[in-house]
Parts: C-alpha cells; structure tokens; sequence
C-alpha cells in the first residue's frame, strides 16, 4: 500500500502519520513547501504538489491543505484515477462537494472525509448506552482559545472562519444523532470585525432527541459533550479532538446526586482505527455508502449554514 500526502500540516505531523506508521506494509510519500520531520519515515519526498500528483505511483492521496485547495487538489487527483481523503472540511460548499462525488462516482473512486471522534472506542461505548427511541437531551461546546494572526482559519479567501473549520463536527454530530428521523433545525452565527464567522451555534430537535451545540473561536479552551435521559447524565470531554497518547473516561452519574461513575479508555490513536477500515474498504472496491454519506453531511452543512 503507497499514500501520497499532500501537505504537512500540524495535524498531519501530530495524528495523521502516527496513525499510518502503524499500517504494515505502507509507504508514505509527502508533497510538501516546508521541511519534513526528519525522524519521519517517507518513502519520497515531492516540493511541488502538481509534480507529486504526475509522478506518484500511489493509488491514494491524503489532501492536507488549507481549507480553500481541499476541492481543487481533491478535483486533479481523482482526474489522476486516485483515491481521495480529504481533512475536514471535505469542501468549502454544496457545489463544489457534488463535482467531487459526481466524479468519484463515476470513475468508481474512493472519497473520504478524514472525520474521525466518532471512532473512539469511548464515544461508541457512550453512543452504546443510549436509548435513541426515549427522551434525551444532548449539549456539545467545541470553543477554541484565539489562533495566530497569521493562521488561515483567521480569513475569508483560505476558506477560513468558525463555520467551515467546525461545520463538519455538528454536521456529523446531527447524522449521528437523528440517523433517518425527521428533525427540526435552527442556527445562528456571528462574525467578527473582519466579517469571518468565529461562533456559530445549533439546535436541532426531533420526536425524542434535542441537541444544543456550539462552536466557537477567540474563547476559552471547551470540547465537551453531555448527554441526559430521564435518570442519567453522561458526559466526555475532549470529544471532538480525542489525544493520541492520553488516557480519557466517560462519567455517568444519576441525576440529583452527587456520585460519579468514571470508566477509563486506553490510549487510541483514532487515525489509525480509521486508516485501518479505510483501506480494507479500498481492497473491497465498494464505495456507495461512502457517496451517500459525504452527500448527506453536505445537504446537512448547507442547511446550517
């Protein structure tokens, strides 16, 4: 197996090549405009990403650029018959996600958002322990103290802003939530003096579920969901951007009391939980639900936004 990567982003360094370098048998290959790390192990290494796109002999590349060359990279490299992961967000509008699937599609490619909480072995053990058909009450913050002026995510024309660097969280959140039921939504957002959107907040609510999120830059540090039936409350921190090399838990307490329940989850590197499944679906050469899904969080994002 050979990925091409382009890009050397700060969470290509800290989560996405520890979670390949544990893939037996790969070989990673990196376009990138700045140094690699030397203790990384890449097969070849490409400063320029149109040259690395026509001379890899790789079958997949990892897209991990600022948020405005997502769709272009994504577009020349499935015209190259290559596999695409993209980090979030996939793209930055509807438009632009339909050209992409239409062509995947088409070729019988695979396309993927590098989306991954929702993998962690704790999450699907929370998720395990809810009962979607009665009451429940879910409230998620995912706030961020502020960036460097210099980053991207701090302008317009980088597809930078709140709304598209956090969108595909509550989007995912939403899918993972509601599944097929009907549900009603509202949303709200703000923007700062030069007009990028750096808080956006959701509600969505359906015959059972109610959801409160809210996403925020320039705040104090907060990435936490709970989740409260008629007799518990469950709740995770670090849910959207679990660490790699930390131990977490998930609390569960009886409402009106004081004592708390904690169960503890080993370290997980979800890159490469996700790698792992992503390839074995690539052998399998079976992509349909994978389309369906990335249009479906596509339409959802659009209707938030």
């Amino acid at each position: 197996m050979k990925i091409l990567v382009l890009g050397n982003s700060n969470l290509f360094q800290k989560k996405v090549y520890p979670g390949l370098k544990k893939i037996k048998n790969i070989d990673i290959e990196i376009a990138s405009r700045r140094k690699v790390e030397k203790n990384f192990k890449i097969k070849k290494s490409y400063n320029s990403y149109n040259k690395a796109i026509n001379k890899t002999t790789a079958k997949i590349v990892y897209i991990s650029l600022i948020n405005s060359m997502h769709f272009y990279w994504a577009l020349k490299s499935l015209k190259k018959n290559k596999h695409v992961i993209i980090d979030k967000p996939f793209t930055i509008n509807y438009d632009q996600t339909q050209k992409l699937i239409e062509l995947a599609s088409l070729k019988n490619l695979f396309l993927s958002e590098a989306i991954v909480f929702h993998k962690h072995k704790r999450f699907i053990k929370l998720f395990s322990k809810i009962d979607f058909k009665k009451p429940i009450r879910v409230i998620s913050k995912f706030h961020i103290p502020r960036l460097n002026y210099k980053n991207f995510r701090n302008f317009n024309k980088y597809g930078g802003g709140c709304f598209n660097d956090m969108s595909a969280y509550a989007s995912y959140l939403i899918y993972l939530l509601f599944k097929k039921n009907n549900y009603l939504i509202t949303s709200k957002r703000k923007k700062d003096k030069k007009k990028v959107i750096d808080y956006f907040k959701i509600q969505a609510k359906s015959k059972d579920v109610k959801l409160d999120a809210s996403f925020m830059f320039n705040s104090s540090y907060k990435n936490e969901m709970t989740i409260y039936n008629k007799y518990k409350k469950y709740s995770i921190d670090l849910v959207f951007s679990p660490p790699i090399d930390k131990l977490l838990h998930l609390e569960v307490s009886k409402n009106n009391t004081k004592k708390i329940y904690k169960e503890y989850f080993k370290n997980q590197n979800i890159f490469y939980t996700y790698f792992k499944d992503i390839f074995k679906i690539i052998r399998q050469n079976k992509y349909n639900h994978f389309y369906k899904e990335i249009e479906t969080i596509a339409k959802i994002t659009k209707k938030i936004s």
